[in-house]
């Protein structure tokens, strides 16, 4: 937020209504009916209702405008100041951020629907046997050699 830009309307009302207030009267009237509104008015108000009468104060001295005066440039210069102060501290803190931001590695990739990939099939390799023997013919006794 711009204080300075803030700043001068404020100073600029309260200048005019310093100047406005003594050239259109001296006594405002308060006044308070019978339902509990109160009201403010450069004229007396009809009888019945409790009046209090404001004095207002003198118009400024030339001493009391010059101080304003200083007073508001002062005010203005803070403010610049401090925007300035504020728009390095948010540019330095936005240069910490991105600088953070670098270091760190990238998020990981997330799938939300499930992915078919295809995988190669594992065929095991063919081994040729070699042809099957005839079958043996039964056993027959072994004849007993002599040894006589």
């Amino acid at each position: 937020m711009n204080l300075a830009a803030h700043t001068r309307p404020v100073l600029l009302v309260l200048l005019v209504v310093s100047v406005w207030r003594p050239a259109h009267g001296e006594t405002i009237y308060k006044s308070v009916d019978s339902e509990g509104r109160v009201t403010y008015s450069s004229t007396p108000p009809p009888s019945g209702s409790r009046v209090e009468k404001l004095m207002l104060p003198s118009s400024p001295s030339e001493q009391d405008i010059r101080q304003a005066r200083e007073l508001a440039q002062r005010v203005e210069t803070q403010g610049r100041q401090l925007e300035s102060k504020r728009l390095e501290q948010e540019a330095a803190k936005k240069a910490e951020e991105e600088r953070l931001r670098a270091l760190q590695p990238p998020p990981p990739v997330v799938i939300e629907k499930p992915v078919y990939v295809p995988r190669a099939i594992y065929y095991p390799p063919v081994i040729e046997r070699p042809p099957a023997r005839p079958p043996r013919p039964p056993n027959k006794p072994r004849p007993v050699p002599d040894h006589r």
